[in-house]
């Protein structure tokens, strides 16, 4: 039982500044019931909260051991990664159609999380710069005919367009990087994007393969893209330099 000297102590403090106290700790010791009910409940849920640890264990030992992207090729490989959802490779001239980095946004947004409206909006956006660059494209009948987002569209998947900044700026707000493996460049990998931890995490995973760099001076390029076009920074990254890149 509290003596009036520490009640009053108390009282004193908590209307003094009421967000400072802290009550003291309970020390009493337990009692058997209470102890009897905290074994009841480690053998009630002892076992899901086992199996629940396990489950989270194996789901991140999956996630650290994914597969490396194919960094030190012996040929230039592109591809687009992502430190959580994954990477992928493909080839410039698949499916009988020329395929660059912005081609595989188009033809499925959904693995890079973008939305419908999310394209649509860059799409039109790709348009309106060619049209601001007065570039007129005719039609069979040779009439003039203005950039809108379905030409955009149309001109990407059939490879006459390569790059488009308003279409890959989504996808690199998102986290991913557009890659080549070795080869390109005097045989270093490439990384381009916006996203700097993206970037990182795909240094660390370099700095993780077996093979050493194939380049003279084993630096890796990576190329940082701005908020507007025709901002990107070039950097030529060494190893020491991997964790602060």
């Amino acid at each position: 039982m509290k003596t009036f000297r520490q009640y009053i102590t108390e009282r004193l403090a908590i209307e003094d500044n009421p967000n400072a106290y802290t009550p003291a700790a309970w020390t009493q010791p337990r009692s058997a019931k209470d102890r009897a009910f905290e074994r009841r409940q480690a053998q009630r849920y002892g076992a899901v909260m086992a199996r629940t640890a396990a489950a989270a264990l194996a789901k991140a030992g999956r996630k650290s051991s994914r597969k490396p992207f194919p960094w030190m090729g012996d040929s230039s490989k592109p591809g687009w990664w992502h430190p959580q959802r994954g990477w992928f490779a493909f080839s410039h001239s698949e499916d009988l159609q020329p395929q660059f980095h912005v081609t595989q946004i188009v033809k499925d947004p959904k693995r890079f999380s973008i939305s419908t409206a999310e394209l649509d909006k860059a799409l039109a956006a790709e348009a309106q710069y060619l049209n601001s660059r007065n570039l007129k494209f005719y039609d069979k009948e040779g009439t003039p005919y203005p950039y809108d987002a379905d030409f955009a569209r149309a001109a990407i998947l059939n490879g006459s367009i390569d790059l488009a900044y308003e279409v890959q700026r989504v996808a690199y707000t998102k986290g991913w990087l557009k890659v080549y493996s070795g080869g390109r460049f005097g045989g270093s990998p490439t990384l381009e994007g916006m996203n700097t931890a993206s970037i990182r995490a795909a240094l660390r995973e370099i700095s993780r393969t077996p093979a050493s760099l194939n380049s003279a001076d084993g630096k890796v390029e990576t190329i940082r893209v701005g908020g507007t076009r025709a901002t990107e920074v070039y950097k030529w990254v060494s190893p020491r330099e991997w964790q602060t890149a």
